[in-house]
């Protein structure tokens, strides 16, 4: 029995005796996990749990269990979905690691106290993905041994454990054997049905892999044309979603290869609101979009750099470093493209950091390199005006022609000859914070502020952009910088030297604010520079 039949069939029995909350949490929580909702999804769980727990207490057997109603595994499945959504359409990883790992060795049997429907392994299997895909793998193929598995194989979980193998083939470089693994499924009476549309996508990946796609596509078309046919159900929506983003990548490549108008990929590309939505979605929406401006089908300017690099510091965030490398290297070529050096410049480094944390480089790295060729043979940027009046030539410019990284280029100019000038580095942290770049253009105002940590505006500047950054650590490093400097500039015989200024560091809105209907972190919107 898969997981979405033990839902529906746990759901009835308990909408039958009476219990409705629960049953439209345990019909709600996979559907909310799939489209991406961590913040009803955590809301929803703790509800039903709360009711249930009160259940158990009210039933008085002593056991996790309410006799006739629920027992164990109805409890397990409430738990899980909060990590799944995480480690799922937020494609957390490092940062959900811990939790992962600790949920799953906490996890009993899968028949200890009846047949588990989900699995906290599966969970941590997929988080170890999301940190690394590739170097990741030898750990993940002894997570899903035979070994530790034996008895999930008659549990409804057993269906993920089947798609995590088969994702673990194409990672380790054998898509042609994940693709049989998956065909063996289709000669059997119930075997599209166990794995369900996790089955079609991952197979669309694996024709993906082998460069097989307009295969790929028309695999995608069936599900889309067998979705389309259905009665409109919950899951429907973030189903088709999913096709949508898939289809788009598969039809960009096509139109690179010349099988296809870029028309067809642009009418299939998502809206950015929607790969908001769904960080894992993310990689896929950029790959199009590359894709389709190398064709000259869409316009490549500041913004569309800004929304990848916006994406590329997300995965970076909850530790996701290949995603997050990939990203920043698709961000230099854009740029690149673009004429935008420093803002390549700045993408190459945070690929090459995330790089360090990745096992199985080889390929990563090669891309690397040819990002660094090709800035490498960008023309150097000449200075507009000297660069005393830099910062005005750039605020005389008529309005058609501001663009952030255009002004990002002349400061960083301006300041190789002046690199303590306060309002050069000011107005850098200003391109830095519209650009998403804050934590580069912290830089060169942390070098002015601990030599000259008397300078308020600098310090003020840099405080703007570490807010805008969320880096509370930055923030409690800059006062302990400030209060050194100020006790340093006291006479030493002064008896009524305070000990230290009193600094007190604004709270950032965004810190703690989520985005609607996505539960990860608000990312800052670009402002007007200068």
């Amino acid at each position: 029995m898969p997981m979405w039949t033990w839902t529906g069939e746990t759901a009835r029995r308990l909408r039958d005796a009476g219990q409705q909350e629960l049953a439209e949490a345990v019909s709600d929580l996979p559907v909310l996990s799939e489209s991406g909702d961590s913040v009803r999804v955590e809301a929803t769980a703790r509800s039903a749990l709360r009711v249930a727990r009160r259940l158990v207490t009210e039933a008085g057997t002593g056991e996790p269990e309410v006799p006739g109603l629920f027992g164990p595994p109805m409890l397990f499945f409430l738990a899980h979905w909060p990590m799944a959504v995480r480690v799922g359409a937020l494609a957390e990883g490092e940062r959900a690691l811990k939790q992962a790992e600790a949920a799953a060795a906490d996890e009993p049997g899968p028949e200890t106290r009846g047949p588990l429907p989900v699995s906290a392994l599966a969970s941590a299997v997929r988080c170890h993905a999301n940190v690394d895909a590739r170097g990741t793998t030898g750990l993940r193929r002894e997570l899903l041994s035979g070994r530790r598995l034996a008895g999930w194989e008659r549990t409804p979980a057993w269906p993920g454990f089947v798609l995590a193998r088969v994702d673990l083939l194409i990672d380790e470089g054998a898509p042609d054997r994940a693709e049989t693994e998956l065909r063996r499924f289709e000669h059997t009476a119930t075997g599209t049905a166990v794995l369900d549309t996790g089955g079609v996508f991952t197979l669309a990946r694996a024709l993906r892999h082998q460069d097989r796609h307009r295969e790929a596509l028309a695999t995608l078309d069936r599900l889309g044309t067998e979705l389309s046919a259905r009665r409109v159900g919950p899951r429907e929506p973030a189903l088709r979603r999913r096709v949508r983003f898939e289809r788009a990548r598969l039809l960009s490549w096509l139109a690179r290869l010349g099988v296809c108008s870029p028309n067809e990929a642009i009418e299939a590309l998502p809206t950015v609101e929607d790969a908001e939505a769904v960080p894992s979605l993310r990689p896929a929406w950029v790959e199009t979009a590359e894709n389709l401006v190398s064709l000259g089908a869409v316009r490549n300017d500041w913004r569309l750099g800004v929304r990848v690099t916006t994406w590329s510091r997300y995965f970076e965030r909850v530790g996701a470093p290949g995603r997050g490398a990939e990203l920043a290297l698709a961000a230099a070529r854009l740029a690149v493209a673009r004429g935008a050096r420093w803002v390549a410049v700045c993408s190459v480094r945070r690929a090459e950091e995330l790089i360090t944390h990745l096992g199985r480089t080889a390929e990563i790295r090669g891309d690397l390199g040819e990002v660094r060729s090709m800035i490498t043979a960008m023309r150097p940027v000449e200075p507009e005006a000297p660069a005393d009046r830099i910062l005005t030539h750039l605020r005389s410019l008529p309005h058609d022609r501001v663009d952030p990284e255009h002004q990002a280029e002349q400061v960083n100019v301006a300041l190789a000859s002046m690199p303590h000038d306060t309002p050069l580095l000011t107005a850098l942290g200003q391109v830095g914070r519209t650009l998403m770049l804050s934590d580069v253009a912290t830089e060169p105002q942390w070098r002015h502020v601990r030599e000259t940590p008397g300078d308020q505006k600098a310090a003020l500047s840099l405080l703007e952009t570490l807010l805008h950054d969320n880096d509370t650590a930055g923030v409690r490093t800059l006062v302990r910088t400030l209060a050194a400097g100020a006790l340093n500039d006291v006479p030493a015989d002064d008896p009524l030297a305070p000990a230290a200024p009193a600094v007190t560091a604004p709270t950032s809105a965004s810190a703690a604010g989520q985005t609607a209907g996505t539960g990860h972190r608000a990312e800052a919107q670009p402002q007007r520079a200068l």
